[in-house]
């Protein structure tokens, strides 16, 4: 993985961040990932970040440089604790708005990308180890799920799991039911 020093850090934009310049409220990847290796329970600091990395269906480059940072960071958390949940699904929202397992974008570096692609095979190591370990709610369980459908290739199932969050009422026996989105 490229380190934290890296002088090609400010050319991986991300979101708030392109060319080399970031808006004024934009996190400078690698001082944050610095942070969070120093304290990597400090939820608050992550869930500020990730958004940076991937969202709304885009993974930026920036992401990609991030992701074995964000597993060896799940690789020293216990996997019965939820604190490893959010790194792993993370990891598996970048693989998701990938498209194709392994997919890059074409300009990213052959040793980010190659730093990338070696990192996915331990993050659904993690996963199954966290999966079966520890007590998951329903929504925790699904993402982890559909981070698990994305590392093995399936990008329109994890899709379809991510999206599971609209709930409804059988009204026949006021059941909670999964209503499919359109």
């Amino acid at each position: 993985m490229i380190s934290l020093d890296d002088p090609r850090w400010p050319a991986l934009d991300h979101r708030g961040w392109s060319k080399g310049q970031g808006a004024p409220d934009a996190p400078f990847i690698p001082d944050e990932l610095r942070h969070l290796v120093a304290d990597p329970t400090n939820a608050g600091r992550f869930n500020d970040l990730w958004p940076y990395l991937c969202s709304e269906g885009t993974a930026w480059p920036a992401a990609y440089a991030a992701v074995p940072h964000l597993v060896a960071i799940a690789r020293a958390l216990p996997p019965a604790g939820s604190e490893r949940d959010d790194y792993l699904y993370v990891v598996g929202l970048v693989a998701m708005c990938s498209g194709e397992l392994g997919e890059v974008p074409a300009d990213l570096p052959d040793d980010i990308a190659d730093t990338y692609r070696q990192a996915l095979p331990e993050t659904l190591t993690l996963l199954t180890e966290t999966l079966a370990t520890g007590e998951h709610d329903q929504i925790t369980t699904r993402y982890l799920l559909a981070a698990t459908a994305a590392l093995k290739g399936h990008p329109e199932y994890a899709e379809i799991l991510n999206d599971l969050d609209v709930f409804a009422e059988c009204q026949s026996c006021g059941e909670p039911m999964l209503e499919l989105p359109e």
